[in-house]
């Protein structure tokens, strides 16, 4: 997934719905609507290794990879949701 980080924490939370709460997730800051092709491309070229590694990697390897940081934001500390954990 592509995201920026105004949206990665939930774009988390949604794939865990849907059973894949280790998804590699390339992220970009906040704003990019206004942002000129030159400046696309330099957050493309910072994004593209992590990219690369959620087409290539092994799904055993990109949970030890992501396991802690999907865990926080799936659960937060000090979170207290009354919706079915998931």
């Amino acid at each position: 997934m592509i995201a920026t980080d105004n949206f990665a924490n939930f774009g988390r939370r949604v794939a865990s719905t849907q059973g894949f709460p280790y998804l590699v997730i390339a992220e970009t800051p906040n704003p990019v609507r206004q942002l000129d092709a030159a400046a696309l491309h330099a957050r493309a070229e910072v994004m593209i290794g992590t990219v690369i590694d959620g087409l290539t990697l092994s799904p055993a390897a990109i949970e030890r990879r992501v396991k802690n940081v999907a865990r926080q934001q799936i659960h937060p500390d000090g979170v207290v949701r009354s919706a079915v954990p998931v």
